[in-house]
């Protein structure tokens, strides 16, 4: 009996952390987001990435292009001139 009630109030604030962490994740994740959005209505977010005469530069400080995010925009197989 004892060892029931040790058993299921451990598993219970088990739960309760995972819970406060995963809220905790998720209110960082939001705060990040909506700084980085505020500095990019405000201008503040630097130069876009990639090349932008490319027809898929997303024209942006944190993403490349909408088909090679990461990679490198010089001898893409992709690229298209956007002019």
């Amino acid at each position: 009996m004892v060892d029931n009630l040790t058993t299921r109030a451990s598993e219970a604030a088990a739960k309760r952390r995972w819970r406060e962490r995963a809220y905790s994740r998720f209110l960082q994740d939001w705060r990040r987001q909506v700084v980085l959005l505020r500095r990019q209505q405000a201008g503040e977010s630097g130069p876009p990435l990639g090349d932008p005469s490319c027809a898929f530069s997303a024209q942006s400080a944190w993403l490349r292009c909408a088909v090679n995010p990461l990679g490198p925009c010089q001898g893409c197989i992709h690229y298209r001139s956007r002019f």
